[in-house]
């Protein structure tokens, strides 16, 4: 849109794209953060799933997801076709070496076409056994070795317990350095939120001048 702020280019890769993580959470929050001016010029978001569909599929799927779960509804049509052509999908096996070739070919192209080196956002939206799988082959075909552009964001549980965290954080920092990884989890201050409003509603000297 033509009064975005001016950012470098960007393409976020989403692994497991065709999941209900990507249509209810992160679609719909850069949606809205392309409606509000957010996002670069140039940015691509790149759809990876074991999924067979089309771009215009995954488009629809992507729709669907914003018109349900988006807090901009009514979805403009305007708006919509707008946003849409920066969606691409990439249907592949996370096992396989081929697709992450493919992957490189296809990032290559979206740079090639906006004349400009681009940054490179990895978004792992898929199981934790398959973290370290991916984050792999990131490294073997080198997406992972520009260090001012890469970047990895873990989703969900890092590892399913202490000794199997640290493995996987060993792995992930042999591959990318330190400053390159983002690890997030959605819940880890849920019950502490939780538990401050029960404790303002429960408390009858703290309720009045909260």
């Amino acid at each position: 849109m033509n009064n975005s702020i001016s950012l470098e280019p960007t393409t976020l890769v989403i692994f497991g794209a065709g999941g209900d993580l990507t249509q209810r959470k992160l679609l719909p929050a850069l949606y809205n953060l392309y409606l509000d001016h957010w996002l670069p010029e140039s940015f691509a978001i790149v759809g990876i799933d074991l999924k067979t569909m089309t771009d215009d599929d995954f488009r629809q799927h992507i729709r669907q997801g914003l018109d349900e779960f988006s807090r901009r509804t009514p979805i403009k049509d305007e708006e919509w076709q707008a946003f849409a052509p920066h969606l691409q999908f990439m249907s592949g096996d996370f096992n396989d070496s081929a697709t992450y070739t493919t992957l490189n070919t296809q990032l290559a192209a979206i740079e090639k076409e906006w004349n400009q080196k681009a940054n490179r956002i990895f978004y792992l939206a898929i199981a934790p056994s398959l973290i370290g799988t991916v984050a792999q082959h990131l490294g073997q075909t080198k997406l992972a070795r520009d260090r001012d552009h890469a970047r990895l964001v873990v989703e969900k549980p890092f590892g399913h317990d202490l000794e199997s965290a640290k493995a996987l954080n060993h792995l992930l920092t042999r591959i990318f350095a330190e400053s390159q990884i983002f690890r997030i989890d959605h819940y880890l201050g849920k019950e502490t939120v939780q538990n401050m409003l029960a404790f303002r509603f429960a408390n009858a000297l703290l309720e009045p001048i909260w």
